[in-house]
């Protein structure tokens, strides 16, 4: 099976989502109510090796946003932006909202953390889906 892909739209694609990531999380935005969720984070944050859990990141999104391409080759050549967010919308429901649930309900962690974290990948998930649809 032939994915074709156009990887200079995947990598806008990635770069957006860790763009949404960025703001998501900035102390005026979601940060500190996500902080006060994860207290021990901050803990982590403070010890070093920030570069590498960003540089880890951005890989991360990289491959979220190539996966979501070859998914939307399945729904047709040139996906439109209404399939393409449905799409994203879709997946972000069945293998990030849903699994991440009942992560948070078994490790007991708070509710708000959970909700500021999903709402960050529903976010960049439809940013990538409409930078893919987007791009020529």
């Amino acid at each position: 099976m032939h994915w074709q892909v156009d990887y200079l739209a995947v990598g806008i694609a990635g770069l957006g989502g860790f763009v949404v990531g960025a703001v998501w999380y900035l102390p005026f935005t979601f940060g500190p109510l996500w902080l006060k969720a994860n207290p021990h984070v901050l803990e982590d944050l403070e010890s070093g090796g920030r570069w590498r859990r960003y540089i880890i990141a951005l890989l991360s999104s990289m491959l979220q946003a190539w996966v979501l391409a070859v998914c939307l080759t399945f729904t047709g050549q040139n996906a439109g932006l209404g399939t393409a967010l449905v799409a994203g919308l879709l997946l972000w429901l069945g293998f990030t909202a849903a699994p991440t649930l009942v992560d948070m309900l078994i490790s007991r962690r708070p509710l708000t953390g959970w909700l500021v974290d999903v709402g960050h990948r529903l976010l960049a998930t439809l940013v990538m889906a409409f930078l893919l649809a987007a791009w020529p």
